[in-house]
């Protein structure tokens, strides 16, 4: 009987130290995500305002329509090389409906972006689709 209880008494206190410890690392990980979404942008890239991001994820998600308008209201807000990776994903979003806006959209930010730009290894993948 002696041994049934000091079983049950280490299994309790093992399940009880691992339920703390995960409710640490829990807590943990929460500390590091705001940490992270407070140091900067998501995508690592410089040039918009983080006040911007939720209504660019919003016209992303309804569109290529809706990232065009969103582009024409905040473009003159954003710098490169952010305002390249969002074109590019308009580009990339529009070139089923309006292959032309697309090629014209890409050539534009490919002629605007430079060899040591973040966004240039994009530029060089899609280029092959969209350049001349």
């Amino acid at each position: 009987m002696k041994a049934l209880i000091t079983i049950v008494l280490i299994v309790g206190v093992y399940l009880f130290g691992r339920s703390i410890f995960d409710q640490y690392k829990a807590k943990q990980q929460k500390e590091e995500a705001a940490a992270k979404a407070a140091n900067g942008p998501a995508d690592g890239l410089d040039g918009m305002p983080s006040n911007f991001e939720p209504s660019l994820q919003a016209a992303m998600a309804q569109g290529a329509p809706a990232l065009r308008q969103w582009l024409e209201r905040y473009a003159s807000h954003i710098q490169d090389p952010k305002l390249a990776a969002i074109q590019l994903d308009y580009v990339v979003l529009v070139s089923r409906s309006d292959p032309v806006e697309a090629k014209r959209i890409f050539q534009a930010v490919k002629q605007r972006v430079p060899k040591n730009s973040p966004v240039y290894g994009r530029v060089k993948k899609l280029d092959a689709t969209y350049g001349q």
